[in-house]
């Protein structure tokens, strides 16, 4: 789809859209909150796949209380008529450049023929297919964005929307990291992509602990509290799905491609574990998921500038939307990360079975 197909009035129909599309919110309730870190984020939209979307990836973030918000954004998602347009405007926090936040979380775009490219008018910018310039996936100004439907992947609105409330949360560091809570303290897992992050904060869940998140993990820097960001869990085939197969079968789940095209369940972990759902924390341990060697370790560890690179790899570049803005920028995203993990109590573990591993963790934290 090119913009040049779109009626020419389609500024002034966008805003009546807008308006119209915010009395229907009124009158049908069609509006979702949920916190991410320490922000409410309000979506009104006319469009269901949107809030089905929401729904099932963000279920366990969803608020009825606006107490204690420190942001509050609002986001009106309209489709407009007659194309496959997705209109979508931000309301109550300030920030520079729509385009560069909702591409922040987006490294699986990089590789393929999408280019950055002028917009069709001033301050409007496009990001496109390099070979196809009639094909966009996005056009932006600084608050209004319009999303192609037709040319985007799966949960592109939804992370958008995550980035963004993320992007205007200064005060809360993002990293990609799973969280738990142990005896009411709160410890990070990290590690590289399919380090078992994941599995092996759900398999703490299984124990009776307490379950913060497995994709993001959001850290009060003023407090240095980990706050809860539940995501749902996407269970790919293995032990852990076998050991919850049963668990699995009682609660509603969905079976979705992944990222990387392998299929998943994807599950509330409030409805796998009921007793897992946590407040803040107080962060005091860090666990750096090392390889497979069939017998858990867990080993003090300390970090330092030498760690830098890896640290990068593993809790900046998947997730945070400040990061790739500039080097000057990434340097200090990861000092504040390295910083964070110095005043933390930190351990290298070598995997061995999920329960296993789980154990040793536990047992650290606990000692």
């Amino acid at each position: 789809m090119s913009l040049a197909g779109i009626d020419q009035g389609w500024r002034a129909a966008l805003q009546s859209r807008f308006r119209e599309a915010s009395d229907q919110a009124r009158q049908s309730l069609r509006s979702a909150c949920y916190r991410i870190g320490d922000a409410l984020v309000e979506v009104v939209s006319d469009h269901l796949p949107l809030l089905e979307e929401l729904e099932t990836f963000y279920g366990d973030c969803a608020e009825v209380s606006t107490a204690q918000a420190s942001c509050h954004l609002r986001v009106t998602a309209v489709h407009v008529r007659g194309s496959q347009l997705l209109a979508l405007t931000f309301s109550g926090a300030d920030f520079q450049d729509l385009l560069d936040i909702a591409l922040g979380p987006y490294r699986f775009l990089r590789g393929q023929p999408f280019v950055v490219v002028a917009g069709p008018g001033p301050g409007w910018r496009l990001l496109q297919n390099a070979n196809a310039q009639d094909r966009f996936l996005v056009a932006s100004d600084t608050r209004i964005a319009l999303v192609n439907l037709a040319e985007i992947p799966g949960e592109f609105v939804s992370d958008c929307i995550v980035s963004v409330a993320q992007y205007v949360q200064s005060g809360v560091l993002f990293m990609h990291a799973a969280s738990v809570g142990v005896d009411g303290v709160g410890a990070l897992l990290l590690g590289a992509s399919h380090a078992g992050k994941s599995t092996n904060a759900l398999a703490l869940a299984l124990r009776g602990n307490a379950f913060l998140g497995d994709d993001v993990a959001a850290v009060r820097l003023a407090t240095r509290e980990i706050l809860p960001v539940p995501k749902s869990a996407g269970l790919r085939a293995g032990p852990l799905h076998r050991q919850l197969g049963a668990r699995l079968q009682g609660v509603r789940h969905v079976r979705l491609p992944g990222r990387d095209g392998v299929p998943r369940d994807v599950v509330r972990v409030s409805d796998l574990f009921p007793a897992s759902k946590s407040g803040p924390l107080p962060l005091r341990f860090a666990f750096m998921l090392g390889g497979l060697t069939g017998i858990a370790k867990v080993s003090a560890f300390k970090p330092g500038y030498a760690d830098m690179m890896r640290l990068r790899s593993m809790v900046v570049i998947d997730t945070n939307p400040l990061w790739g803005q500039s080097p000057g920028q990434d340097l200090m995203e990861l000092l504040k990360v390295l910083d964070l993990l110095r005043g933390l109590r930190c351990y290298l573990v070598d995997l061995g079975s999920v329960e296993e591993t789980a154990g040793r963790i536990e047992q650290a934290m606990r000692a």
